[in-house]
């Protein structure tokens, strides 16, 4: 099955404009500016501990995917500092503001409608994507003489299994509108940001499940689509309902 993206990205010599940077701050800075600025009053400790979760799993995370090879970076795309092994500086911003804009959508989505419709039984959602994801990861191991797609399965992992895990602490504070909407935008965003990442060559996956939909976007990713930023909603509910959270 083909990888995700040009295997070859490293190779290419010629610097270019650093595009992983700007887009970062097109798609995550500029809507996290407009955000700040509608978003109803933010519970502020919930907010900080929920970024300084999200960054710790995902700098853990990054660097067990870029140390193993499952991605690699494109530097003639790159600001071109490597702020921790492996991992360039554009990898330490995308965690920080991807988890504010998911919580900052899921807040400004919440309003102030108490009586809004709570998310206590989605927990079958989540554990239907574990399910597809691994039963996937096991056909294409099947079909690939063991060769095992790492990259979907340590998603699931992390972030289906944070969501699971959050989902039976915060579940009865999780609004199901404003997470639903907070995963569609999400999706959308991160949509065009992976089908523009590898038509233009930031980077590129291996140890995927090898399947595009559509082409250019692997399907792996659409399931980081859906529950990173539930995991990030769920995260901030569980920290705004805790004694002194705000």
């Amino acid at each position: 099955m083909p990888e995700a993206g040009d295997p070859r990205v490293k190779a290419q010599p010629n610097k270019r404009l650093p595009w992983y940077f700007l887009a970062i701050l097109a798609f995550f800075m500029l809507p996290i500016t407009f955000l700040l600025e509608k978003c109803k009053p933010i519970q502020v400790p919930a907010f900080l501990k929920s970024l300084a979760g999200i960054m710790l799993l995902g700098y853990a995370w990054s660097y067990l995917v870029s140390s193993s090879g499952w991605w690699t970076f494109n530097p003639a795309t790159m600001l071109g500092w490597e702020a921790i092994l492996h991992m360039p500086l554009e990898e330490l911003l995308f965690y920080p503001l991807g988890g504010s804009l998911s919580i900052l959508v899921y807040i400004a989505w919440s309003g102030q409608d108490c009586d809004q419709a709570r998310a206590g039984k989605s927990y079958l959602l989540i554990l239907g994507g574990i399910t597809l994801c691994v039963l996937l990861a096991v056909l294409v191991s099947l079909r690939q003489n063991g060769k095992i797609p790492w990259y979907v399965l340590s998603q699931v992992v992390l972030f289906n299994g944070l969501s699971i895990g959050l989902w039976f602490r915060a579940s009865s504070r999780v609004l199901a509108r404003p997470a639903a909407l907070t995963v569609a935008v999400l999706t959308v965003i991160g949509f065009f940001w992976n089908w523009l990442a590898f038509t233009q060559t930031w980077w590129a996956y291996h140890a995927t499940l090898g399947w595009m939909f559509p082409p250019q976007v692997p399907v792996d990713d659409w399931n980081f689509f859906i529950f990173a930023p539930l995991a990030a909603a769920s995260l901030y509910e569980f920290y705004a309902s805790r004694r002194g959270s705000g």
